[in-house]
């Protein structure tokens, strides 16, 4: 069989190997799902040979070197070196995310399928690609899921899947009893297919899935030379098998020819398999396949993950275990797994090593929240993946700066955006966006739900066809202004105005922004230079920097003098003697860009079609600005545009989005961007009323009853006296008639608010009036919508989107009921009857969501007391567990649930059942919302209900839409939180020396925002990236150390006071941190006890705020720091005895430990015997009587005399700043394999590097900079560490049970040293691998 089989021990490295090797390393093989024992295993970095180094930490070289003689490779960086220098990026266009306009031209002709194939089933490909059964990609990012037609159930019955593992395979699969390991063929699929490409699709990934688990060695084929181009990407491989035809003699066939492979698998002649190559692959294209697999063809995804988990179920192999929990984890990342077999999945992870386990469960919530991806994992994710490390993408922003900013498989350009707005203190986050480059190609990403490891596999996917491998793809990201919103303000973010000046200015550099005029050149240089170099006028300067800075056709020799000369005339008569500040004058320099060069500060999107009244483009570029909708064409001539003022509405379809004028006038227009425009309209259009203080008179006041001798008349513009976001309530408008200048008060009736931030010129309000004298006036239609207050409902919607009424009775012929008026055809209203099928049509086309939508409005019903709940399930359990997590799931069981809530909400005659219905629809809006269709009816919806929650859960639903999803359900303080009249809930977090701040958390807060509140009550805002939130939970086992002492310090420890440390991540929801730990850590904490103590619910973890980067932490820089933070937290360490020190006076250094503690008081001094071990370190207590320690405290107490508190913490500090361990985290652990080291050793981390102490002397036997660390890997019981270059690399094993927070430590450091180092390098540099480090 395969796991005897002898193969090379590099297992799954990038290079391409004949055999896949199953080497045991370590202790016995115990099943890794339910493991009794404790033996200890080699963690991940081991199972993967060859490829050790993770983070090149030589990202510090300032000079990088090219990545090799290839002559292709060269040509292509000096192209990129050269589009790097000077990036224009113009009117780059709005990446489809998904496959972009040039890609797929690219994979369509690499297909070179033709139109007469199968039956010219190729043509209209973009169709089939958006919603037929094939898609090489979800429907549409934005729009959070797939949008597949029917999916193949794997059983004919509607009964709910079971929902744990085993019960799931004795149900549904197709061979009883195979839900263990095997490295055997399958004879059948594990589900039933009913289209025989999904049959051998199914064959050939398990052979995949085992040569990439090492339980199948792989082909001994003699490789062939790749000829550039000629290796066809992933997605288009799958593609070209699913578009073949297959006959039942080629399944037959496939059969004899897979039992010939598992005889002999390395030197089998079964050649032309269905779905598999001929030739060897490397284990990234294994991966890239399977993965494509499942996002290409969703009827197959359940099958894959089954075949996986089958291999995780009792594997005797750890090496095989963990490459199935990497190829799990990536294709967790990449999609996810239908309605039928998710409960299942997570109730496995729930029941499997929570190490790997954890991490797939996170990234696949993200999944079921982003969707499908479009591309198959990159070499990027595939590293990060199999070395267990987040993968760090270097950014540049416009002024020069670059950091590394934290991401994974489903890290969106909205969290990118977010994360690089946090960590450099920019306020307005509106209008940046994320740009990627790839040789001369710039594409925007936009700052929406596009992934954006999407956009990298799709810039390795094209480096890879150019025959360069795709770690040296080239690409690139920037972080920069991409447009105005109308109501720009920057007067209050210092930040945005320099990164928008450094980007305006550079732009005009390069001739991205073109000056008309030579005066407004001249101004913007003496505007540059006065930033840069203040009030000096020396000419040697001035030459210097025009000749650094002026576009290329401006600085011939014989003009330079003139330029001199100009720019010296306006910094003597105009900017100095103004004694303008540097920031004022940025400031400027923004706005006249943003007026000058409004229409190069827009989204850009292509559009393939434009129709209007009386007019049709093609192939043109749609811009969308502060100022309104341009259309362009490839030139940049703009052909028409349409300001704010004139357009009355928005609507889309699938791939249209119409824009109404108030000139009764509408413009379709055909884009893959129809989603992104419609969103970008709607929120300016929305924005901007909000904003606005200027409104339209639209009738006369002889018209209207309420208005009856008012002083204005229809026509008149009016200024409100508040913007009309503060009105929204009102009954009546107070303002000010500009034809007047009167003041007056009048009905909200009688105004239509002007979409304007300034008053309307003349010309525009001409047009406004010509439309006003029309006989159908489009104003007053428009005002009666937007003020009318009657309840909405799904009427309109039902129509178009509900299934017929009568699908679940018998035909109306015979139903005695037809004779009447049929009530329950009124599916959009209350009912107490139940759902035999879902609402919405596109639901009941999927099997597997037809019982779960059933289910849900049951659990609806019950829960809103509509309905006996005959399982006595508590309501948290019955919204979280039948409501929410379904619809978090899937977008469709979103849709068919919002519409579900609404209709029981619809006529509710029981005013119990609509208040406990509105608590619903608030926890539903603060965790997801739906799609595009039924966002706007659910707005409606609530905007009309007179009901009291109605208005806070549209705020909810609002800001659930701008700030993204929860990955979780509401916590259980979320459900006491509507109960109560609380706005927030409170929490305590616990700080060093159990001291205890109060933060107020919603559950829109991120652990980010906690963190702020915190470091802005100590004024250290400054420092966020140093600081850090854990979750602490007691009682985890007896395998934990005793000694993390850093996470925990201030807190009594011992060997019945266990204590497990977590850390939040700053980008999650506060509360889906909290959630997570609760599912994952509390419960196992609480199984470690269940034994000891009697069973009770488990215990609610403690959140701690600590230094966790020990950088900047000089004593004296800070007194807040160090009295709150510093010495609590190296006071533990101190006493514990962990450092090395000598010739110290420990009498003084107990007195600064008494007086930092109690200052004055000398009570503490008459119990001294109790309170020694304060006082003094454990391993000196013993050396002199306690009568002795006393007279030398005292003494030393005197001496101390009148010195503060804060002074005395800085003093101690001072001391212990000076030793080499100073900042530390100490672990006790213990290693066997280096005779030269100690068996038992305190592992230190601090800024320096990892150290290695004698737990006995404390000296350091081995210290390694982070630099000298190329990788490391943990598991539940070890740690290992990988030390050296590659060639030379040692292996360092570790025993410890706390290898998640050397990890979570050592990661933080080295992320803070590449992100010091990346800010050294010149700018707008470049290295390799898109300079990313994973």
């Amino acid at each position: 069989m395969a796991t005897s089989s002898s193969r090379p021990a590099n297992g799954m490295s990038d290079g391409k190997q004949k055999h896949v090797s199953n080497i045991k390393i370590g202790g016995g093989a115990s099943p890794p799902r339910k493991r009794s024992s404790h033996s200890i295993q080699v963690p991940i970095t081991s199972t993967w040979g060859g490829d050790e180094r993770h983070f090149d930490v030589s990202i510090t070289d300032e000079n990088p070197q090219s990545p090799g003689p290839d002559t292709k490779q060269k040509n292509g960086q000096t192209a990129l070196e050269e589009c790097e220098r000077n990036p224009k990026f113009g009117t780059a266009t709005l990446s489809s995310a998904q496959v972009s306009d040039q890609l797929l031209k690219v994979l369509q002709d690499s297909t070179n399928i033709h139109q007469d194939v199968n039956n010219g089933k190729e043509n209209n490909s973009d169709e089939r690609r958006s919603s037929g059964r094939h898609s090489t990609a979800s429907d549409h990012s934005t729009e959070q899921s797939d949008d597949y037609s029917m999916t193949r159930s794997h059983d004919s019955g509607d009964s709910l899947a079971p929902s744990s593992w085993t019960s799931f395979a004795q149900s549904l699969f197709t061979v009883k009893g195979s839900s263990s390991y095997c490295c055997a063929a399958l004879p059948q699929p594990l589900l039933p297919k009913y289209e025989k490409a999904d049959h051998l699709a199914s064959l050939a990934s398990w052979v995949t899935i085992l040569r990439i688990m090492g339980d199948l060695p792989d082909l001994d084929v003699v490789d062939k030379i790749d000829v550039a181009g000629q290796s066809s990407p992933p997605t288009v491989q799958v593609r070209q098998y699913f578009h073949k035809k297959y006959t039942k003699k080629d399944v037959e066939d496939a059969h004899k020819k897979y039992t010939e492979l598992f005889k002999n698998p390395g030197f089998t002649e079964a050649k032309s398999l269905p779905f598999l190559s001929d030739k060897s692959v490397s284990m990234l294209e294994k991966v890239q396949f399977i993965c494509a697999l499942g996002i290409y063809q969703p009827d197959i995804r359940d099958e894959l993950y089954c075949q996986v988990c089958k291999q995780l179920t009792n594997n005797p192999s750890r090496n095989s275990t963990v490459r199935g929990w990497v190829l799990l984890y990536l294709m967790a990342g990449s999609f996810s797994p239908t309605e039928r077999f998710s409960p299942c999945f997570l109730q496995f992870l729930q029941e499997s090593m929570p190490e790997h386990a954890n991490r797939v469960e996170r990234i696949l919530r993200r999944t079921f929240i982003t969707g499908t991806r479009a591309f198959p994992p990159s070499w990027l994710e595939f590293q990060a993946a199999k070395n267990g490390k987040p993968i760090l993408l270097p950014v540049a922003l416009m002024n020069g700066n670059r950091m590394l900013v934290e991401a994974d498989s489903v890290t969106t350009v909205q969290e990118l955006c977010r994360q690089i707005a946090n960590r450099i203190g920019l306020e307005h986050i509106e209008g940046f966006s994320i740009y990627i480059t790839l040789m001369q190609r710039i594409s925007c990403l936009g700052h929406g739900l596009h992934r954006v490891m999407d956009a990298v596999s799709e810039c390795e996917q094209h480096t890879r066809q150019m025959g360069m491998k795709e770690s040296t793809s080239t690409w690139r990201l920037y972080f920069r202004k991409e447009y105005f919103t109308p109501w720009h303000e920057h007067n209050n973010d210092p930040i945005g105005i320099d990164l928008v000046y450094q980007q305006v200015m550079r732009g005009v550099s390069v001739g991205e922004y073109v000056c008309d005029k030579d005066e407004v050149l001249v101004m913007m240089a003496a505007q540059r230079y006065f930033v840069e170099h203040g009030s000096d006028l020396k000419p040697d300067s001035i030459e210097s920097f025009l000749t650094g800075w002026l576009p290329g056709d401006k600085k011939p020799e014989e003009e330079l003098k003139s330029w001199i000369e100009k720019v010296t005339k306006v910094l003597e008569t105009d900017i100095l003697k103004s004694k303008i500040k540097a920031d004022t004058l940025k400031a400027d320099v923004v706005t006249f860009a943003k007026n000058k060069w409004f229409h190069m500060f827009s989204r850009f999107y292509d559009a393939s079609k434009i129709q209007g009244p009386d007019t049709s483009w093609s192939q043109v570029i749609l811009g969308l600005n502060f100022k309104g909708v341009q259309v362009m064409d490839d030139k940049e001539n703009i052909k028409m545009q349409i300001p704010f003022i004139e357009i009355s509405g928005v609507t889309r379809s699938r791939h249209t989005t119409t824009i109404s004028t108030v000139k009764s006038e509408e413009y379709l227009i055909y884009s893959l961007h129809s989603e992104d425009l419609y969103r970008m309209l709607s929120m300016f259009l929305e924005g901007l009323k909000r904003k606005s203080k200027y409104g339209l008179v639209v009738q006369d006041c002889s018209q209207y009853d309420g208005a009856i001798g008012l002083g204005v008349q229809k026509g008149d513009l009016v200024k409100l006296d508040h913007q009309y976001d503060h009105l929204r309530n009102a009954d009546v408008f107070k303002g000010t008639c500009q034809r007047t200048g009167k003041s007056e008060t009048m009905p909200r009736d009688l105004l239509y608010i002007l979409p304007v931030i300034e008053q309307p010129s003349k010309d525009m309000m001409g047009m406004v009036t010509v439309q006003l004298r029309k006989e159908f006036n489009p104003f007053m239609m428009l005002v009666n919508t937007e003020n009318r207050k009657e309840e909405h409902t799904l009427i309109s919607f039902s129509k178009h989107h509900f299934r017929s009424s009568n699908e679940n009775r018998m035909s109306k012929f015979l139903s005695k009921a037809s004779i009447k008026k049929d009530k329950s055809s009124q599916l959009w209203k209350f009912s107490k009857d139940p759902l035999k099928k879902p609402l919405l049509k596109k639901t009941c086309y999927r099997d597997e969501l037809r019982q779960t939508s059933c289910r849900c409005f049951l659990a609806i019903q019950q829960f809103m007391g509509d309905a006996t709940n005959k399982d006595h399930i508590s309501d948290f359990e019955l919204a979280n567990n039948c409501i929410l997590e379904p619809s978090m799931r899937s977008r469709h069981l979103r849709e068919e649930v919002y519409c579900q809530l609404m209709k029981q909400l619809t006529h509710n005659p029981d005013k119990a059942s609509e208040d406990r219905g509105w608590q619903l629809l608030v926890q539903m809006s603060s965790t997801v919302i739906p799609g595009s269709d039924l966002v706007e009816e659910c707005e409606l919806f609530m905007k009309g209900s007179p009901h009291r929650m109605a208005a806070p859960c549209l705020d909810r639903f609002q800001t659930t839409k701008r700030n993204g999803f929860r990955q979780y359900p509401p916590h259980q303080k979320e459900y006491e939180l509507l109960r109560s009249t609380e706005l927030t809930i409170k929490f305590d977090i616990v700080l060093p020396f159990n001291e205890r701040e109060t933060v107020e958390v919603e559950s829109t807060s991120r652990v980010f925002d906690v963190k702020q509140q915190l470091l802005t009550k100590f004024d250290l805002v400054d420092s966020a990236m140093e600081y850090g939130l854990f979750f602490a939970l007691r009682d985890r086992g007896p395998q934990y150390s005793s000694t993390n002492a850093k996470t925990t310090s201030g807190h009594k420890r011992g060997s019945d006071n266990n204590i497990t440390v977590l850390s939040a991540n700053d980008g999650d929801y506060f509360m889906d941190a909290l959630c997570h730990v609760d599912r994952f850590w509390t419960k196992l904490s609480h199984s470690g006890r269940a034994s000891q103590t009697e069973q009770g619910p488990p215990p609610a973890p403690h959140v701690f705020f600590m230094k966790k980067i020990w950088v900047n932490a000089e004593p004296g820089q800070s007194r807040t720091a160090d009295s709150i933070f510093h010495f609590p937290q190296e006071l533990p360490n101190y006493l514990r005895g962990f450092h090395k020190f000598s010739d110290v006076d420990l009498g003084k250094m107990a007195a600064y430990i008494y007086r930092g503690q109690f200052g004055d008081d000398m009570s503490g001094m008459i119990n001294f015997h109790e309170n020694i071990n304060a006082l003094i370190p454990r391993s000196h207590t013993k050396t002199k009587s306690v009568d002795e320690w006393r007279k030398a405290v005292q003494t030393n107490l005197q001496l101390t005399k009148g010195l503060s508190s804060d002074k005395a913490k800085e003093q101690f500090l001072k001391i212990i700043y000076t030793w080499p361990t100073y900042g530390s985290v100490f672990f006790e652990v213990k290693q066997r394999a280096m005779k030269n080291l100690p068996k038992y050793l305190l592992l230190a981390v601090n800024p320096n590097g990892v150290l290695l102490m004698d737990p006995e002397s404390k000296d350091i036997v081995a210290s390694y900079e982070y630099g000298k660390i190329p990788n490391w890997a943990f598991d539940e019981y070890s740690f290992t560490l990988v030390v050296g270059e590659s060639s030379n690399a040692t292996k360092i094993f570790f025993e410890t049970s706390v290898g998640h927070n050397i990890d979570d430590i050592v990661m933080s450091y080295v992320a803070w040293t590449m992100n010091t180092h990346i800010k050294k390098r010149p700018k707008y540099a470049g290295v390799t691998v898109g300079e990313s480090s994973c």
